[in-house]
């Protein structure tokens, strides 16, 4: 009952109710799509944005998968919920639209990626018009949300924003050796001085954010824990064999640390789906590297694999919790590092919901690979207590809920400021 009903709240957001904002390359003309028609609207007809996600690209051909149960809604960040609770809610993306615009932004983008991250300004420039009519903007990445706090500080922005934060906090640790990095950490201190609200997805962000920008006035940090659709993805109909199989890692992070997980796996088969370079030693026959794969294929890797190993590199940062949460949503136990930015220390316990390990330590990566391997009865175990847990605690549905309570709230401050 559950999965139907997320189903079909994430249809009903998609395809009746739901519509896509965009300006193309001509900034004088706005494309309004619903999935049951595609007029083309002037901007003085295109109805008003109350809430304007904002997304960095792929989210328009993600949809019609989406609604067919060929992928999972869990990087829409919530769009279907605060949909149904904010009928004008919409939202605009990064895309190859506004080719001499994009053209025009790129040095300056191109020098922000130097600065220590990419902001998106050619996004808000194309789709002005639709940003000027909103009243709470959510950014779902530091690099979108940053040039909207940037203008909301100039004066030049009436909305209020809600921005997802991943890693905005370790700018200064990570570009250190940059001369600048002292002016361009207290230049974003007083920027989120600005945000309704900052959203971190796990305790590790929240605690960081806290500790790198104590020198200025915050705006209500949430602490909303990244949630993945459960409904997707799923445990197969049959275990997978005891006697034979593979262990799975996922993902493309910047900060996996695979040299570890490399050392570590000896001659148990290792599959590795990811797009990062990695280190020679990989090049051997019981690891496989794979990567381009449709959501379905993903899946099927998890649900055939043993269990699931998810190296991360030790930083105050929130990671992995993606592919990690979608391999527990599978009945996958996990073997996880323990980072400082491991997001719930209540719920991701060591021997009853994950498996977890000091970071780059080979050894202790080695002892865990090799325990769960001998006791498939202890990863099977593992494995039903993390899909319960996922289903619990680390929902999309329940992510999209929450956020929809801080959009509430942020409506309501924008309002209290235009009354005064």
């Amino acid at each position: 009952m559950e999965n139907r009903a997320a189903a079909a709240l994430t249809a009903h957001a998609f395809q009746t109710c739901f519509r896509i904002v965009q300006i193309t390359a001509e900034p004088d003309r706005a494309t309004l799509v619903n999935r049951a028609e595609i007029p083309l609207a002037s901007p003085d007809a295109t109805p008003a944005a109350d809430v304007l996600f904002v997304f960095r690209g792929g989210r328009e051909e993600l949809a019609p998968s989406i609604i067919g149960g060929l992928a999972p809604d869990e990087f829409l960040y919530g769009f279907p919920e605060v949909r149904a609770a904010f009928p004008g809610t919409a939202f605009i993306e990064a895309d190859r639209r506004g080719i001499l615009v994009r053209r025009l932004f790129a040095p300056f983008e191109k020098l922000t990626v130097r600065l220590g991250f990419g902001l998106f300004y050619s996004t808000i420039f194309l789709n002005r018009r639709v940003v000027a009519q909103a009243r709470v903007i959510v950014a779902t990445t530091d690099g979108l949300g940053v040039p909207f706090l940037i203008l909301k500080r100039l004066g030049l922005l009436r909305a209020e924003v809600v921005m997802v934060s991943q890693g905005l906090h370790s700018i200064e640790a990570e570009r250190a050796h940059l001369p600048w990095v002292g002016w361009l950490h207290g230049a974003l201190g007083r920027c989120i001085e600005r945000a309704a609200a900052l959203i971190a997805l796990g305790e590790g962000d929240a605690v960081a954010i806290r500790r790198s920008f104590a020198g200025h006035r915050r705006p209500e940090i949430v602490t909303i824990q990244f949630g993945i659709d459960h409904a997707f993805w799923q445990p197969a109909e049959s275990a997978a064999d005891s006697d034979s199989g593979y262990v799975l890692s996922v993902g493309s992070d910047q900060l996996r640390d695979y040299p570890t997980l490399i050392s570590a796996i000896g001659t148990v088969p290792l599959r590795l789906v990811t797009r990062l370079s990695l280190p020679a030693e990989a090049a051997r026959p019981t690891i496989q590297v794979l990567s381009k794969l449709e959501w379905p294929e993903l899946r099927a890797l998890y649900q055939q694999a043993r269990f699931v190993v998810t190296p991360v590199r030790d930083q105050p940062r929130d990671s992995g919790h993606s592919a990690t949460l979608q391999a527990m949503a599978c009945g996958k136990a996990v073997i996880f590092s323990d980072t400082e930015g491991l997001w719930d220390r209540e719920n991701m316990r060591h021997g009853e919901t994950c498996w977890l390990v000091k970071p780059g330590d080979p050894a202790a990566m080695r002892e865990a690979i090799s325990h769960l391997w001998a006791h498939p009865e202890v990863a099977e175990r593992i494995g039903r207590n993390a899909r319960q847990v996922v289903i619990e605690k680390y929902s999309s549905a329940g992510f999209g809920t929450r956020l929809a309570e801080v959009v509430r709230g942020a409506m309501k401050r924008g309002l209290c400021e235009e009354r005064t």
